[in-house]
């Protein structure tokens, strides 16, 4: 038995490491190419110290970045072995104890790397222990990943106790390592979590231990069976479902007097959209304590009205809505072929539709979650958490802070961003979508390489040669805009879309173009020929389902 439980211990290790050395290097060359050409355009030679990093980026790319990336890493290496190990002749206690130190053991491994390499080449020897010193942080992140363990084998079978307690718990800790930066409050300076105390150890060693407890119980119980989700959780979740769906109850769900596309939609939206519009709203909910409080540590009342707490909040609010993006490109990347290389699933290819109206309808679910969780990020998530600090502060802060954006006459530029912002977010997703639904991966991989070295390669000789600069924009930009032209013509041939749908995306077209017609440099026109990827996949997105299902 611990023959087998070794070889599958060691399976995913062999798995993992791939991965992690990846991270590791992406974590690590990454600044360092970019400050290496900031450096050169600058005129500065010799080694980089820490004046070239100018708003924190390497070091908020380190702490943030880094440990959300290794943290996915670890966990989704164990967990996606669970299932096989609950088919082996081992003790479930043993299992779940070795999954968690796999994991432990991965993300110490991969946090000490990347440490050890900023010390190398970006910090000196004292930089990161005076501002990020690594006992603490890496023992409370430690603490972190088992007490997510441990939440979600619970949430395994949930309940609102679970749910509420693991909520309340996770941001306690959350408050008390900020706290151990900031003593003397937010509106203090901060203080580095130099010296972990015997009691700051014991107690994370004591969360640890529980964490291990309850995380080993909950996962024999899954094994076992006996894990039951708890009443008022069902409840919630049919009226979720009636919510979402729009019937009653499953047994009320006629499907002979429905329509195929009818059901094509109910059935998409229940596989494919609904957890993640569910994941995009608690994205959102986050969105809104984080901003909430970028609002209070931010503001200096009694000062003049100056809302310096814009970029904060733009930022945190940017930040979820790209992690909502991914979570809805996850849930969308195998909901027509279960592999790039696999045939299209079979309820979707057999169905007595035409591919274009195949098409309509799965566009119809993908914009239906999009939006919806564009209303909970932004106007939740960040309008949301606005109109409270503005009802616990004073309504006139609403008011001064209006002034200021007219006083500076930033009200136009305000706009631009959130347009840009609500397309970058559709582009993004739709053209991902598109890409996860080509049924050949080189293609999809050399269309992406394709733009990202063309990007490189513009930026590179842009800064280099800034006599080229000018023509290198304008000729990506007709390499944009020949692409979309020619990806609706040949959906239009294939009458995958109509006639109506190309004098929309015309008219669309024609909008941006007047909203960016004041801005002569040709900078702005080779933006707005990015935004045009806000609706190439009205085009892409019938023309890979089509070659899916006819390939």
């Amino acid at each position: 038995m611990s023959s087998d439980f070794v070889m599958t211990t060691r399976l995913i290790w062999k798995r993992a490491w791939p991965l992690a050395l990846g991270g590791v290097a992406a974590f690590v060359l990454f600044p360092y190419v970019v400050l290496k050409v900031k450096a050169y355009t600058e005129g500065a030679g010799g080694r980089i110290n820490a004046d070239i990093f100018e708003f924190g980026f390497l070091f908020g790319y380190y702490m943030l970045m880094s440990s959300i990336v290794f943290l996915g890493i670890s966990v989704s290496m164990t967990t996606g072995f669970q299932k096989y190990f609950l088919r082996l002749p081992i003790p479930s206690r043993t299992i779940a104890s070795g999954m968690m130190f796999t994991a432990v053991t991965l993300f110490f491994s991969m946090q000490l790397l990347t440490n050890g390499f900023y010390r190398l080449l970006y910090f000196d020897q004292n930089w990161l222990t005076d501002y990020w010193p690594l006992t603490g942080t890496l023992l409370f992140l430690v603490t972190l990943t088992l007490v997510g363990y441990a939440v979600f084998w619970l949430m395994q079978a949930p309940s609102l106790t679970r749910l509420c307690a693991s909520v309340d718990f996770i941001g306690g800790m959350l408050l008390w390592f900020l706290y151990r930066f900031y003593p003397d409050g937010f509106g203090g300076i901060m203080v580095p979590w130099t010296r972990v105390t015997p009691v700051e150890g014991a107690a994370m060693l004591g969360v640890s231990l529980g964490a291990w407890y309850l995380g080993t119980g909950a996962f024999a119980q899954i094994r076992s069976g006996t894990a039951v989700p708890g009443p008022a959780w069902e409840l919630m979740k049919q009226w979720w479902n009636r919510l979402a769906v729009g019937a009653r109850s499953d047994r009320e769900t006629d499907p002979s007097s429905q329509t195929a596309i009818a059901t094509l939609k109910q059935v998409h939206w229940r596989n494919s959209c609904r957890s993640g519009v569910l994941i995009g709203f608690g994205l959102a909910g986050v969105a809104f304590c984080c901003n909430l409080a970028a609002f209070f540590i931010w503001s200096k009342p009694g000062a003049n009205p100056r809302p310096v707490y814009i970029l904060p909040v733009s930022f945190l609010t940017y930040l979820f809505l790209q992690f909502a993006v991914v979570v809805l490109l996850l849930k969308q990347a195998f909901s027509v072929a279960p592999q790039p290389k696999q045939q299209m699933k079979d309820y979707w290819a057999t169905l007595p539709l035409t591919d274009r109206e195949l098409a309509a309808a799965l566009m119809q679910n993908i914009l239906k979650a999009g939006m919806l969780v564009l209303l909970a990020m932004i106007p939740i998530g960040a309008g949301g958490s606005y109109l409270l600090y503005a009802l616990i502060q004073g309504l006139g802060v609403i008011s001064s802070d209006w002034q200021w954006f007219v006083k500076h006459e930033l009200v136009a530029a305000g706009i631009g961003v959130v347009v840009i912002t609500i397309l970058s977010y559709w582009s993004i997703m739709l053209n991902g979508i598109s890409l996860c639904w080509c049924p050949r991966r080189s293609v999809s991989l050399w269309v992406s390489v394709s733009l990202v070295v063309l990007l490189i390669i513009s930026v590179s000789v842009s800064e280099l040669l800034p006599v080229l600069r000018t023509p290198v924009v304008l000729l990506d930009a007709c390499l944009i805009l020949g692409g979309t032209v020619l990806a609706f013509w040949h959906a239009y041939r294939s009458a995958l879309i109509s006639g109506k749908t190309i004098w929309r995306v015309t008219l669309f077209s024609l909008l941006v173009c007047i909203a960016f017609w004041n801005f002569s440099r040709p900078d702005f026109f080779f933006m707005y020929c990015c935004l045009v990827f806000a609706v190439l996949p009205f085009a892409t997105i019938p023309l890979m389902i089509s070659w899916n299902r006819h390939r």
